[in-house]
């Protein structure tokens, strides 16, 4: 469990973009229980006010996240260049001489206060329980990481990037495995076993370096070798078959390549064919269940009279295959006649007519035709599902003994090679040291690769008790995902725990590891129950960013012992259709509503749109809402912009104020 920052007070002093309020060069935001709103214009600064609080928290270092997904990357915290840290002095004239920021947030009952030069973000002081501390960025950087209940400060970093701020450039989490797996590591395992799971896997991926270094220096070695011994007279013929041999050899060697990238194709389609058939089966029996309690209601309407033991032998003979009794299977004439008599309100052992029961809820025939057809069409969608399951499969092993017997024409043709070489003249010490060194390579490979199939099993071997820690937690994710994505969607939705198998490194091998992973599944018009949406592009630009938000609100929720944090979020109304603007301000106010400590500090644009008014009036109560607001026409350094056109901007924070008021 890990403590997420909550942020309390900001000050920023003799900085030009914030003259601040009064004008005196101090500016001050205090971050109340609820919504914090940071009101501009474009140039005004609320994008530079965001990164000032990621970077007090975050300090002189940052967090080396790849393009696109994260996967097996080496998350390793790194200094900032010196042209990185005049981030903030190049937007003013003075190159922030003499301007500092200072933050004041809690974690958990810890108060920690950081302040900052904002000329090149050297530390200028900080407090620990409101006791001075001495100027060693070392130190702060472990009692952060310390007080947060992380491993290592670059977790600290990977929690601030992933799930505190929520910048524009903003990466779809939820569908991004790597970084799924390396929260769910600092958040719900303990400093030691999370620093022990990163200890193993970067061992894995240096011994998966190394190997591909050594390859790329053994085939090299290989060319060199064959060069040499074309230089050499042998016996008629036998050249010739060399040649001939080390051309099989490579073309082997070219397929085995080959069908190593198609297993690993083969082997994603194969786990998403198998997770597809899982859902179908469970739509299906989901599906069958309702139509047997129908059939039972049914039943028991018509038998008002027998006890729920015949009822229930009545209602399995209708949905059932084989008698409940005596287990024959040829039941269905008496099936047939069983459902006939329900139909027709006929007591099904006399076939008297029946009147209609007291005080039982009986279902219309449509509804009992409706729920068939439901099971008609999951039973169709799970046969596809169980198709492709096998295809899948099937392509899968017939590839896996493919690159068996390519392994075995491999070993034939290197013993072919190693044959047609030894009956050469025998030549000078050269090529004598260039086979041995070749043949030295050759065992460097063999071992390096049993060690690396080694190591990935003892990784798994870790990684079983580790996914099975987080997996105690993963029930409660799932529920608050589901309440808070519940708020914004018109479609069901719901995560689906999806362990991820996939290979840790590049070099190929069989020993896979399974990560601890969700998955979004959300329902639609055209399908059946819920489906899997494998990636960001089968949503909307709205759907995908709050279900993202409701994601890391979710693991806010369920991973902090206190169930507080704070989130930042950069102009949230960037891509929101006009018809989500009410459920998207609920998600948000769900969150910081005033009733927790929460905090959700928000920036936007005067006139951005109506998400902002209305998140303030569900978060706050009338007379309350313009306290949330920071508003940078007042404090900020005025552009051109709002300088030429102040009338406008007046009108339309006049606007803003009165629609604050409203109920």
């Amino acid at each position: 469990m890990a403590l997420f920052p909550l942020l309390k007070h900001v000050r920023i002093e003799k900085y030009g973009l914030y003259p601040g309020f009064a004008r005196d060069g101090t500016f001050e935001v205090t971050f109340r229980p609820g919504v914090t709103l940071i009101l501009g214009a474009n140039g005004l600064g609320k994008t530079t006010l965001m990164t000032l609080l990621y970077r007090m928290l975050a300090g002189t270092q940052e967090l080396g996240l790849p393009e696109g997904e994260v996967g097996n990357a080496r998350l390793e915290a790194y200094d900032l260049s010196a042209v990185q840290r005049k981030q903030f002095a190049n937007r003013v004239n003075d190159g922030a001489e003499n301007a500092t920021c200072e933050l004041t947030f809690d974690l958990g009952t810890t108060t920690f206060s950081v302040r900052r030069k904002l000329a090149n973000l050297a530390l200028d002081g900080w407090t620990l329980g409101g006791t001075d501390q001495a100027l060693d960025e070392q130190k702060l950087r472990d009692t952060v990481t310390h007080a947060a209940g992380l491993g290592t400060f670059s977790d600290w970093l990977l929690v601030l990037r992933t799930l505190v701020f929520f910048f524009e450039d903003r990466r779809a989490l939820v569908w991004d495995s790597g970084a799924q797996r390396q929260l769910l590591r600092c958040l719900l395992l303990t400093p030691t076993q999370a620093a022990d799971w990163t200890k193993q896997e970067r061992s894995i991926l240096s011994l998966d370096s190394r190997l591909r270094n050594l390859q790329a220096a053994f085939r090299k070695e290989e060319k060199i070798q064959r060069r040499q011994a074309t230089q050499i007279e042998d016996e008629p013929g036998v050249r010739d078959a060399l040649e001939v041999a080390e051309q099989r050899r490579q073309r082997l060697t070219d397929e085995r390549d080959a069908l190593t990238d198609r297993i690993r194709v083969a082997e994603r389609s194969r786990q998403e064919a198998r997770l597809s058939a899982l859902r179908a089966q469970d739509e299906y029996d989901r599906a069958l269940r309702e139509l047997e309690r129908a059939r039972l209601l049914a039943i028991e309407s018509r038998m008002p009279n027998a006890d729920q033991s015949v009822r229930f032998i009545y209602a399995r003979l209708m949905s059932d295959n084989q008698c409940l009794v005596c287990t024959a299977t040829d039941v269905a004439e008496v099936q047939a006649r069983l459902a006939e008599a329900v139909a027709q309100r006929h007591c099904v052992v006399c076939d008297s007519v029946l009147a209609p029961a007291v005080d039982v809820i009986e279902l219309n025939e449509e509804r009992l035709q409706e729920l068939q057809r439901r099971v008609e069409r999951s039973a169709t969608q799970l046969v596809v599902s169980a198709t492709n399951r096998d295809e899948a499969h099937a392509a899968y092993l017939r590839d896996s003994e493919q690159l068996a017997l390519r392994a075995t024409e491999i070993e034939d043709a290197h013993q072919q090679v190693a044959n047609l070489v030894n009956q050469l003249p025998p030549d000078q010490s050269r090529r004598k040291e260039l086979e041995d060194r070749f043949q030295t390579l050759n065992n460097m490979v063999t071992e390096l690769r049993a060690q690396l199939e080694t190591e990935r099993a003892t990784f798994n071997a870790s990684l079983d008790s580790f996914r099975a820690t987080i997996h105690q937690s993963a029930a409660r994710i799932k529920e608050h995902f589901e309440a808070v994505s519940s708020d914004f969607l018109y479609e069901e939705s719901r995560l689906s725990w999806t362990p991820d198998r996939r290979l840790v490194g590049q070099t190929g091998g069989d020993t896979y590891a399974e990560y601890p992973a969700f998955s979004v599944e959300l329902g639609g018009s055209d399908f059946v129950g819920v489906q899997r949406r494998a990636n960001p592009a089968y949503v909307s630009e709205s759907q995908r960013e709050f279900i993202d938000l409701a994601f890391r609100m979710a693991l806010i929720e369920v991973t902090s012992p206190d169930h507080v944090g704070t989130i930042c979020i950069d102009a949230p109304e960037s891509s929101l259709d006009a018809i989500f603007v009410d459920r998207a301000a609920t998600v948000l106010a769900r969150f910081a509503d005033g009733t927790s400590p929460n905090r959700l500090v928000v920036t936007s644009n005067l006139g951005a749109g109506p998400l902002v008014p209305e998140l303030l009036r569900k978060a706050a109560p009338p007379g309350e809402r313009a306290k949330t607001l920071t508003n940078l026409f007042k404090a900020g350094q005025p552009t051109k912009a709002m300088v030429d056109g102040v009338v406008e901007y007046e009108r339309y924070l006049a606007k803003l104020m009165i629609a604050l008021e409203e109920p």
